[in-house]
C-alpha cells in the first residue's frame, strides 16, 4: 500500500500565533516554525510509496506592488467592484501594475465588511519564446463584472507569493502530443547531453544513469556541482518536474527525448514537504514516479535514495502579484500558464467521461469549457500556502470553495485508469474512478 501525506479533514495547524484573513492582518513568514498540526498525517492508499521502499510499476498582469498600513494590501486587476473584508475601507487600481491597501487598525475580522473600488488597463505579463515573462503587457483588457479584484497574498489561505518563484509554472503546461490538448510537448535534443524543452523553454540533462541516486540533499549538490554543456544547474521543483510526465504511458516520460530512464526508485524535487519546516514532523520532499506513469507524491523522506534528473534555466523573475486575474463573472486567469479557470467546484461526483460532459456543456460567459488534464490541475498547487492553514494546497482565497481533502478528476488517464489530483497537498492518484469537478479554457 502506497502512502501520502495528509492533514485529515480540517488541514489547520494549531498553536500558530496571529491568524490571518484573506484581507487583513499582518502576513505570517511563509516557512515559519512552530506549531502542531491539529491531526496526524495519514495514509492515503494506492496512490504512493511502495512499503518496500521501491517505485511501483503497477500503483492503483505585471508585478503588482503592495502596501499596508497596519493590514495586508488587496491586490485589484479588475474594473468590478472590489470587497475587503477589513475594518476599513480599501481601495484598490492598476495600470500595469497594482496597488492597494487597506486602512484601519489591527487586522481582518471576518464578519467586518469594507468597500472599495477597482480598475484596470488590462496590462498583462507578456509571452515570450519559450516561456511566459514577468513584464510587458497586452492590449486587451481583464475586466469582469461581478466581484472584481482578487484579494492579494495576505491571510490563512491566500498564499505568501515572496520567495517562491520557481514554485508556480512561469510558461504553458506542455500535454502530451497525442492528447490533441492545448501546448503539445516538443522536444529539442542539442547533441550536448542536454534537452531542450521547446514549450517551457527549460533545459534538461538528458541521461540519468541507474547509480545516479542520493539521498535529498546530496542530489541537490549533485545538480549544483554539474559542469554539463557548461550550464548551472540544479535540482527541479515539483511543477518543473512535472511538466516532463507522459501520463498516458509508463514509463511516464518521453523515451525518444529521454532514454534510458530508470525504474525502482523515485525522481527527486527541489521542493520541501510544507510540514516539515516543523522540526517535530516527517521531514519530507516531494518526489515523481517516472515507472508509475507519473505519480506524483509528498511523501519521501529526505533521507531516502532517489534519482536525480537536472535543469538548467535563467533565474525566474518576480512572480506576478496578482497571479491569477478576473475575467469575467465567477472565472480567473493564470497570467503565467494563460489558462482560464471555473473559479466554482462542481461538487458532484462524476466519472471522467461525466465530467468531460459536464464542462463541454457549461454556459459560463460564452466560452468553451473542457475537462483539464492531470497537469493542468497540477499548476493550482500551491506548494507555499501558510502555515496556519494548509489545505486546501490552492489559492484560497481565488478559489473559495476547494475542499480540504477531494478528489478532482480529470481528462487525463493511463490505460484505463483516470487521473485525478488531491488538493489536500497536491498529490496524485490513477485508481480514482470518479472526482468533483472544476473546468478550464
Amino acid at each position: 500500500m502506497g502512502r501520502q501525506r495528509g492533514w485529515g479533514a480540517t488541514g489547520v495547524l494549531l498553536g500558530i500565533t496571529g491568524a490571518l484573513g484573506c484581507s487583513g492582518g499582518a502576513q505570517a513568514p511563509a516557512w515559519a516554525g512552530g506549531g502542531d498540526a491539529s491531526s496526524t498525517q495519514g495514509m492515503q492508499g494506492g496512490s504512493g510509496r511502495p512499503a518496500s521502499g521501491a517505485a511501483s510499476s503497477s500503483g492503483g498582469a505585471g508585478s503588482a506592488a503592495t502596501s499596508s498600513s497596519g493590514s495586508a494590501a488587496v491586490a485589484g486587476s479588475s474594473s468590478g467592484a472590489a470587497s475587503a473584508s477589513s475594518s476599513g475601507a480599501a481601495s484598490a487600481s492598476s495600470s500595469g501594475a497594482t496597488s492597494g491597501a487597506s486602512s484601519g487598525a489591527g487586522g481582518s475580522s471576518s464578519s467586518g465588511s469594507g468597500s472599495g473600488s477597482g480598475s484596470s488597463s488590462g496590462a498583462k505579463p507578456g509571452s515570450g519564446s519559450g516561456g511566459v515573462s514577468s513584464s510587458g503587457s497586452t492590449s486587451g483588457a481583464a475586466s469582469g463584472s461581478g466581484s472584481g479584484a482578487l484579494p492579494g497574498d495576505a491571510g490563512t489561505g491566500c498564499p505568501n507569493l515572496t520567495g517562491v518563484d520557481a514554485a508556480y509554472a512561469r510558461w504553458p503546461m506542455p500535454n502530451p502530443a497525442s492528447q490533441a490538448l492545448p501546448n503539445p510537448s516538443s522536444y529539442t535534443d542539442n547533441g550536448d547531453g542536454t534537452v531542450r524543452d521547446n514549450v517551457t523553454g527549460l533545459v534538461w540533462q538528458k541521461v540519468v544513469a541507474s547509480a545516479q541516486s542520493f539521498a535529498w540533499t546530496d542530489a541537490q549538490a549533485y545538480c549544483a556541482g554539474l559542469t554539463l554543456a557548461g550550464r548551472t544547474w540544479r535540482l527541479p521543483s515539483r511543477i518543473e518536474l512535472t511538466s516532463l510526465i507522459d501520463f498516458t504511458k509508463n514509463p511516464g516520460i518521453d523515451a525518444t527525448a529521454f532514454p534510458g530512464t530508470p525504474g525502482g526508485k523515485f525522481h527527486w524535487t527541489s521542493t520541501v514537504w510544507v510540514v516539515s519546516q516543523i522540526a517535530s514532523k516527517p521531514q519530507d520532499a516531494w518526489i515523481v514516479n517516472f515507472s508509475d506513469s507519473g505519480l506524483t507524491s509528498n511523501g519521501a523522506a529526505q533521507t531516502a535514495v532517489e534519482y536525480a534528473r537536472c535543469v538548467s534555466s535563467p533565474a525566474a523573475g518576480p512572480l506576478p502579484m496578482p497571479l491569477y486575474v478576473q475575467v469575467g463573472p465567477g472565472e480567473v486567469e493564470d497570467v503565467q500558464t494563460r489558462l482560464v479557470w471555473t473559479q466554482a467546484t462542481n461538487m458532484t461526483a462524476m466519472t471522467p467521461s461525466a465530467a468531460a460532459t459536464y464542462c463541454s456543456g457549461l454556459a459560463q460567459n460564452g466560452h468553451t469549457w473542457r475537462l483539464p488534464s492531470i497537469k493542468e490541475l497540477a499548476t493550482l498547487v500551491n506548494d507555499n500556502p501558510n502555515i496556519g492553514k494548509v489545505s486546501p494546497a490552492i489559492d484560497q482565497c481565488v478559489f473559495a470553495d476547494t475542499p480540504a481533502n477531494a478528489w478532482y478528476i480529470s481528462s487525463s488517464a493511463v490505460g484505463s485508469t483516470p487521473w485525478a489530483i488531491n488538493y489536500q497537498d497536491g498529490f496524485t492518484n490513477h485508481s480514482q474512478t470518479s472526482g468533483t469537478v472544476r473546468c478550464v479554457h
